[in-house]
Parts: C-alpha cells; sequence; structure tokens
C-alpha cells in the first residue's frame, strides 16, 4: 500500500512531484495509465475485502469438498465430447466396444445395440448378452451413462426403437457410430443365397437403416455426427469374400449420398476403412481357414498382412487403433469434412489409388 499512496496523490501537487513520478513509473517499466488502473483496482479489490470480513468463512473441510466438486466438474466438462450421447451399433465386442469406451473416455454418454445372436449364416461365434453387459461395465466406468439395447441392424424398427429409447433415457442423439458387422466365405458360384444376403443386409442396408432411424432427429436439431466403420476391402477385390467386399463398396456409396443430402442440415457423414483387426471376426477357426487353409492360425494372418498388405511393420492392428479415429469426427475440428473415408490401415492404403 505504501506504493499505491506514494502515486495516488492528486494531481494539484507540484509539477516537479508529478514529473519525478512519471520519471519512476518509466524506470519501472510501467505507462501511468496502466499504474491508474492497476492502483483503481486495488482500491476497489482492498474495499470489497473490507466489506466481506464480516461474512462467514469456510472451515478446511467445505473448502476441500468445494474445491473437489468445483474439479470434478470442470474434469467433465473439459472432455471433448461432454454432453454428447451416441449410439454405437455392434456394440458388444470388438471394434464397437472399443469405440462405446473411447466416446466414453471422451464424456459422452453411449449407447449400445447389438443382436447379441447368432446369424445362421455366419460361419463364427456372433456375441452374446454377456458381452453386451461387459461394455455397458466399461463405459460406466468412465463415470458416464450407459444404455444397451439388443436390436437387430436388419430391421428399422428395431432400429428406430433403439433411437427412442436413447433419446428417452438421454434426450438427443448426437452421433451414429454404424460398426455392426458379419462375414462370410465361399466362391461366388457356390454362395448360399443366405450368404450373400445376409451379408449384404448387416453391413449396408443395416447401416442405411441405422441412419434412417437417427437422421430425422438429427434434422430437427440440425446437428449430428455419423460415422460408419467399415473396411479397407472397400478399396479393392479379394476372392472367395465377394458379398463382404461388395457390401462395403457399397457402404462408401451410401456415405458419400448421405453426406451430399444432409449437408446443409448440420450433419456430416463419415467412414473409416481399417486394414484387418484382431477381433473375433477375423481370431476365430472360420476365418483363419479361409485365410490360409494349410496353416490356420493367427501368426498365418499375422504375417499375410505384414508381408503382403500392410505398408508398416504390423500385422492385425487393435480394435482401439480403429476407435482412436472416431472422436475426430465427432469433434468441432471436423466441421467441414464429409463424405470421407479415412483409412487407418498401416498403410495399406498405399496400395490403391483413390
Amino acid at each position: 500500500m505504501k506504493l499505491v499512496n506514494l502515486f495516488s496523490r492528486n494531481q494539484s501537487t507540484h509539477p516537479n512531484q508529478n514529473t519525478s513520478r512519471r520519471r519512476l513509473l518509466r524506470t519501472m517499466g510501467i505507462s501511468s495509465a496502466a499504474f491508474g488502473a492497476t492502483v483503481l483496482g486495488a482500491t476497489i479489490n482492498s474495499s470489497a475485502a473490507r466489506a466481506t470480513d464480516s461474512s462467514p468463512q469456510l472451515t478446511a473441510q467445505d473448502t476441500n469438498t468445494t474445491v473437489a466438486q468445483t474439479q470434478d466438474r470442470a474434469t467433465r466438462n473439459n472432455k471433448p465430447l461432454s454432453g454428447q450421447v451416441a449410439i454405437v451399433t455392434g456394440g458388444a465386442r470388438g471394434i464397437g466396444r472399443a469405440v462405446a469406451v473411447r466416446l466414453a473416455k471422451e464424456g459422452a454418454d453411449v449407447a449400445i445395440c447389438d443382436i447379441a445372436d447368432q446369424i445362421s449364416s455366419v460361419p463364427y461365434p456372433m456375441a452374446k448378452a454377456q458381452d453386451m453387459e461387459e461394455t455397458v461395465r466399461l463405459i460406466k466406468a468412465e463415470g458416464v451413462r450407459a444404455l444397451s439395447v439388443q436390436a437387430d441392424v436388419r430391421s428399422r424398427q428395431q432400429m428406430e426403437s433403439v433411437a427412442r429409447q436413447t433419446i428417452a433415457a438421454f434426450g438427443k442423439v448426437d452421433i451414429l457410430v454404424a460398426n455392426a458387422g458379419v462375414l462370410t466365405f465361399g466362391w461366388l458360384h457356390e454362395m448360399s443365397d443366405a450368404e450373400w444376403d445376409d451379408v449384404i443386409a448387416v453391413n449396408l442396408s443395416g447401416v442405411a437403416k441405422s441412419m434412417q432411424a437417427v437422421i430425422p432427429h438429427m434434422r430437427k436439431h440440425r446437428y449430428g455426427r455419423i460415422v460408419v466403420i467399415n473396411s479397407c476391402n472397400s478399396r479393392f477385390g479379394s476372392a472367395q469374400s465377394a458379398s463382404y467386399n461388395a457390401s462395403k463398396w457399397g457402404v462408401l456409396g451410401l456415405v458419400k449420398c448421405a453426406a451430399v443430402e444432409y449437408a446443409k442440415e448440420g450433419i456430416t457423414v463419415n467412414a473409416i476403412n481399417p486394414t484387418g483387426v484382431r477381433t473375433p471376426m477375423i481370431i476365430n477357426e472360420a476365418t483363419l481357414t479361409w485365410a490360409d487353409p494349410n496353416n490356420p492360425s493367427p501368426a498365418a494372418i499375422e504375417n499375410y498382412l505384414r508381408n503382403s498388405l500392410n505398408a508398416q511393420n504390423v500385422g492385425l492392428i487393435e480394435p482401439e487403433d480403429v476407435a482412436a479415429g472416431v472422436p475426430f469426427f465427432c469433434s468441432p475440428d471436423s466441421r467441414r469434412i464429409t463424405g470421407e473415408a479415412m483409412d487407418i490401415a498401416a498403410g495399406a492404403n498405399v496400395r490403391w489409388n483413390s
């Protein structure tokens, strides 16, 4: 306060005193105007402090509780997707679970849906209700809300029910991650109707029906982020997987059409194309036998991916590698990106032109 008193005297004092005051301020690197503002602020703050001297004082316990509550709110609010609501299809396990947990880590409330049942044409074991329960547990462990709905993406009515239940529980839907997918194998001329139809129905039509379920709500609120987990098989052809590759090529066309249709309504639609991923769809006897009948083992498919497809020195990538791309497409940083396909493919994408 001595410094304040020294420089806050009435300006009618002797001119030499004013000159000396200004010279000292310049020596200290402070302008007269800035110092005046500082003095005024100090006076006001001092007065305010005196006025509140008689107010009740917080105890140490009260202070610690208040600080903890404030920090908890700040932590939640500082997460990039705090306050957002997401639906993840095929969320019981694999990439779907990794996406759901990643969105939860980013602060979003997450609803998952999964058929949690076997489709007869699919040659490997599909997810079960217990898998959905585990995903819900992992979501809640991140401190956000979770919802689980058993539903088949092949049914528009069931997907509309998923959307309604999510809105009823959380108030809205901001994000759709269309992840549900299946895989069958066989030469095209030997493929049964079910082996073809079920793959197209889940991987392509299921994505469309999931979009149809949420787009009316997103249009109403003029905001939405749709991310489709597709495949790098949408970039090339391969033997004995015609239904799978055709469905994934079709998804790219669907993504680009939906992106155009809803671009002016605040909705973005994008895709992620992974290379081979370490999931139950890959690590099972049927898939490994298809990949290498002479050596149906995880090591064989790892070696194939590392040596013949991926540019990086890696075979199967992890579900979390794929999930890492989803928050970007859901963030404000990607607001000018729509109709795009991001390859998370360990460099396999260098082997095609578009």
